[in-house]
C-alpha cells in the first residue's frame, strides 16, 4: 500500500431526477457545487429553460464555493480541545470497505476519486470526531456542573448546523461536537452558558448576569466565539 498524490477537487453544477420533489429546486451545497431537483418525469427541455433562466445565480453560487477554501481533504486535522494535530494519510486501496484507522495521532483512510468518496471519507472523520467529541465535552459538562453546583439530567453531543449547545426544561445538555475546533476558553464559556440556562430558560438580564458572576469575562468570551464561528470548522466536519 502506497500513499497518492493529492488530486484536485472540481467544483460542479449537476441535476438530480427525485419521486419526492414536488417542483424544481436550485440548491448551493458547498463545496461540492450547486443542484437542481427535478421532479421526475420533467422534459429535458424545460429543465434547460429553468437552467437558462438562473443562470446568472447558478453561476454566482458556483464561483462563491470556487472562491472559499475549503478543506474537503485535509493532510491534517488540529483538534484545539486536545492540543493535538493528526496527520492524515490517504491510501490507493482497491477494497470497497476499508474505514477509518488511527495510529499515533495519524489518521488512515482510502484515497478518494470522486464526489461520492469524498462524502464518503468525511462521514468516516465525522464519526471518529463524535467519539472524540464524546469524551472530551461530557468530561467538561461534568467537571463545571460540579464546580458550580449546577447539576443537570442528561447530555448528548452531537451534529448541529446552528447551534454550538441548547438545554431543555428537562435540563438536558445538548452540545455540538464541533467544539473540538475551538479553543478550551469557549468550549468553557459554551458549557458554562448551557449550565447556567438549567437556572434562567431564557437570556434575560438575570441570565446574564449569573452567567458573568460564574464566568467572568464571558462577554469578551461570547464575542470571540462569534468572531471565529464561521472559520474554525472545517467542511467536511459540516457535510
Amino acid at each position: 500500500m502506497t500513499a497518492t498524490k493529492e488530486v484536485g477537487f472540481t467544483v460542479e453544477f449537476w441535476r438530480r431526477e427525485s419521486k419526492k420533489a414536488r417542483s424544481i429546486s436550485i440548491r448551493s451545497l458547498p463545496p461540492y457545487g450547486v443542484e437542481i431537483v427535478v421532479p421526475k418525469g420533467l422534459s429535458h427541455k424545460f429543465v434547460t429553460k429553468i437552467i437558462n433562466q438562473n443562470e446568472q445565480y447558478i453561476n454566482q453560487k458556483l464561483n462563491d464555493i470556487k472562491n472559499r477554501n475549503f478543506d474537503i481533504k485535509p493532510s491534517k486535522i488540529s483538534l484545539p480541545a486536545t492540543t493535538k494535530v493528526f496527520d492524515v494519510t490517504y491510501l490507493a486501496l482497491e477494497t470497497e470497505d476499508f474505514s477509518l484507522k488511527e495510529a499515533n495521532e495519524t489518521i488512515i483512510l482510502k484515497e478518494p476519486k470522486e464526489r461520492v468518496s469524498l462524502i464518503t471519507n468525511s462521514k468516516l472523520l465525522q464519526q471518529w470526531l463524535q467519539i472524540k467529541a464524546v469524551s472530551i465535552l461530557e468530561k467538561a459538562v461534568e467537571t463545571n456542573s460540579k464546580k458550580l453546583n449546577i447539576p443537570y439530567n442528561k447530555i448528548k453531543i452531537g451534529s448541529r448546523k446552528s447551534i454550538w449547545g441548547s438545554c431543555s426544561h428537562k435540563k438536558n445538555i445538548n452540545l455540538n461536537r464541533n467544539l473540538l475546533f475551538l479553543e478550551p476558553s469557549l468550549i468553557k464559556y459554551v458549557v458554562t452558558h448551557e449550565l447556567c440556562h438549567i437556572h434562567e430558560m431564557n437570556h434575560s438580564k438575570q441570565f446574564w448576569y449569573l452567567l458573568n458572576e460564574v464566568l467572568p469575562g464571558s462577554q469578551k468570551l461570547q464575542r470571540q466565539l462569534k468572531s471565529v464561528a464561521n472559520s474554525s470548522i472545517p467542511s467536511w466536519a459540516l457535510i
